[in-house]
């Protein structure tokens, strides 16, 4: 008598359901996490060290997910990472700055790190790029509440952009497309 073969358990879940159930994950590590923006499916980091002039693989590595939180800041994206316990989260508003080159999304963070996600999916890393596009854009063109006037003081909270003027605005080109994933671009010098 033979023995049923058991595969691997997947279930059958709509992109609709993934969603939700993706957003049930993410709102465990912040609560304060409204929506999901957009996912890529397999992202990995990489740190440039300006002293060594030098690109090092950093212990990050899983889905990227573009999130609008209810509190400042206000858009973030979170990388549930594989290869430890430590999601990494950075904020888009403020000092981050972005270039597209090849495969590979370099950014500076508001600490001035510059860092590289390498996408393995091209054609998702041009709709984060196009996302990051229209949420600084959107973001740029809310102004600062007087912090004068304010009782709030020295934390004031900048004006909320609703969701549909990013997703509704217009669509920015890549900044660039070389291929040399190894130089530090002139906009991070």
């Amino acid at each position: 008598m033979s023995q049923p073969q058991f595969g691997k358990l997947m279930p059958n879940l709509d992109q609709q359901s993934t969603k939700l159930l993706n957003l049930t994950v993410l709102r465990r590590i912040d609560p304060f996490v409204e929506e999901i923006l957009i996912t890529a499916a397999h992202v990995a980091f990489y740190e440039f060290n300006i002293d060594l002039s030098q690109w090092s693989r950093k212990d990050v590595e899983g889905s990227l997910f573009v999130v609008k939180r209810n509190t400042q800041p206000r858009f973030q994206f979170i990388v549930m990472n594989r290869r430890n316990t430590d999601n990494l989260v950075e904020n888009l508003l403020g000092d981050f700055e972005y270039e597209v080159q090849d495969k590979y999304l370099l950014y500076r963070n508001a600490s001035q790190e510059i860092n590289g996600i390498w996408f393995y999916d091209a054609g998702e890393l041009d709709e984060v790029a196009n996302l990051f596009s229209r949420i600084l854009t959107a973001y740029s063109k809310v102004p600062q509440k007087s912090k004068v006037t304010s009782a709030k003081g020295e934390f004031d909270e900048l004006e909320a952009v609703s969701t549909m003027a990013i997703m509704d605005g217009p669509l920015e080109p890549s900044s660039s497309t070389a291929a040399n994933a190894a130089y530090v671009p002139d906009a991070f010098s």
